[in-house]
């Protein structure tokens, strides 16, 4: 990096653009955000069932990793709420658990429109 060039902190950088945002922006900042937060709320709830379900039947990570045919640090990313896995992977796992995937309602939540 030239000498003449400053890193400026990003929260410093945003602060700067978002004063700059209109209204619109800012709805739209603000459901994205909505969204978001509710997917890593998903994920986190997801993680913690999957863990539940593998410690009800005292199966440790590597154990469920060879029943399942998945990653141990796989099973641990879904658990701690970071994984994305895909429905291949979680057939695997319910499968090696003894248990079905099931669509439930969401009591809690609104239906998207489209």
């Amino acid at each position: 990096m030239a000498k003449d060039q400053e890193t400026i902190p990003y929260e410093d950088f945003m602060r700067d653009i978002r004063k700059s945002w209109s209204e619109d922006d800012w709805n739209i900042y603000n459901a994205i955000s909505a969204d978001f937060q509710k997917e890593m709320n998903d994920r986190a709830e997801l993680g913690a069932a999957l863990q539940s379900a593998r410690k009800a039947q005292s199966l440790t990570q590597p154990t469920l990793s060879k029943l399942a045919d998945v990653q141990q640090a796989e099973i641990s990313r879904i658990e701690r709420g970071v994984g994305n896995p895909t429905a291949t992977t979680l057939f695997r796992l319910t499968h090696a658990l003894g248990l079905k995937l099931a669509f439930i309602p969401d009591k809690g939540s609104e239906r998207t429109q489209l």
